[in-house]
């Protein structure tokens, strides 16, 4: 990351300047809410955090019967994003994102389908040609209304408190020489680049030489770069593993790792993707 001369935070600790590359032709992304979620510890249940799903909704319920997912025990289902796009059934997705225990934040597939469905034609063409959002086509006034009023509520973070400490679901990543603490401040100031980056960046889980993990949090979740397996870099942990690419990844599948209300943290379980 390229530092520049730090700017005092809101606690007045200094923080790391922003990076200068961006996405210069995508709209700036707005929360209709907070941009950090915050989740106090589940002392009842789990956590499950569910790297990208995008639209494979049949595996995503098998996986939740494998780990066996109980609501009514205080399970929380905590989602990295990508819900949509590429697999056969994103508009199945949308009923998970109505429940009340579920906490999803938004991947870039979200942020490219709500872009698209405010009238950003360069980002509606953008998506539907290349990025799978084909399938919102077919949709009817009513269901892209909702789609709209949830997406524009999506975080862009969790926070969530565990017995371990803290943890962070970012879809993309914490930028490298980054702590949590700043980028959270940079995003609930509505800071551009940061979102591009918690939505976007790749370096991080391929430039791991010298990265000593994410200084104030017991760890990170996040998905966007599709892996054979997960990666777990420091307290770093990539769990996307190819669900938008069955045709290409064999073995291509959903990932899913549970916290415990004592902090103990599962190894990944997976399903299996299926070929569209």
């Amino acid at each position: 990351m390229r530092q520049a001369s730090p700017r005092a935070g809101a606690a007045g600790r200094p923080r790391p300047q922003p990076l200068a590359w961006d996405y210069e032709d995508l709209p700036t992304p707005r929360v209709d809410g907070p941009p950090v979620r915050r989740l106090d510890r589940n002392q009842a249940g789990r956590d499950l955090v569910f790297g990208d799903i995008h639209g494979q909704k049949d595996s995503f319920e098998r996986l939740l019967k494998k780990v066996g997912y109980d609501p009514a025990g205080g399970d929380r289902l905590l989602l990295l994003g990508d819900l949509v796009d590429r697999g056969p059934d994103s508009q199945g997705m949308l009923e998970w994102l109505r429940r009340d225990e579920v906490a999803c934040i938004r991947g870039n597939h979200e942020q490219l389908m709500l872009d698209a469905l405010e009238g950003h034609r360069d980002v509606e063409e953008l998506w539907m040609e290349r990025n799978g959002g084909s399938w919102a086509r077919a949709l009817d006034p009513s269901a892209r209304d909702e789609w709209l009023e949830l997406l524009r509520k999506l975080p862009l973070a969790l926070e969530v408190g565990s017995a371990e400490g803290a943890f962070v679901v970012v879809h993309a990543e914490v930028p490298v020489e980054t702590p949590w603490w700043a980028l959270r401040e940079w995003l609930e100031e509505g800071d551009r680049c940061a979102a591009i980056r918690a939505l976007w960046n790749r370096e991080r889980a391929f430039s791991p030489e010298g990265d000593d993990g994410v200084p104030d949090v017991w760890r990170t979740f996040h998905g966007h770069i599709p892996f054979k397996n997960p990666v777990l870099i420091k307290n770093m942990r990539w769990i996307d593993t190819g669900a938008a690419y069955p045709d290409l990844y064999h073995g291509a599948a959903i990932t899913c790792v549970a916290i415990g209300p004592d902090g103990s943290e599962s190894p990944p379980v997976q399903e299996r993707v299926l070929q569209d």
